[in-house]
């Protein structure tokens, strides 16, 4: 009986941690997009001032300029484009849909012609 008693104490210990433990890993909320920083990190480091590629930022292009970029250019001129500083990795397949909705919304939001200009500086 003191043998039953001892391993059924043993198996609700071990439940009690594994809820416990469970209740820790909860997923965290999801950051709000920033177009801003996702230009920052994802184009800025190719596209700064005196780089080989051309300085762009928003102000870079008019929004029409921007909406044709996204909808027509960025895969074709970016294809080759890979991130080392994240395994190498092609960086249109590092780039989630919403993440480039995010940072084309912020370039045509920040246009030339917009109400309200902004470089990434």
């Amino acid at each position: 009986m003191r043998r039953l008693t001892l391993s059924l104490s043993a198996l609700l210990l071990c439940f009690a941690v594994a809820i416990a433990t469970a209740e820790d890993k909860k997923p965290e909320p999801a950051k709000k997009l920033d177009g801003k920083e996702l230009f920052k990190t994802n184009c800025k480091s190719c596209h700064d001032l005196k780089s080989p590629h051309g300085e762009y930022t928003p102000m870079s292009y008019i929004s029409e300029q921007w909406e044709r970029f996204f909808d027509e250019k960025l895969a074709e001129t970016h294809k080759a484009v890979v991130d080392s500083t994240r395994g190498a990795q092609p960086l249109l397949k590092l780039i989630t849909p919403e993440e480039l909705k995010e940072m084309r919304k912020f370039c045509v939001d920040h246009a030339a012609d917009s109400e309200h200009p902004m470089t990434c500086g």
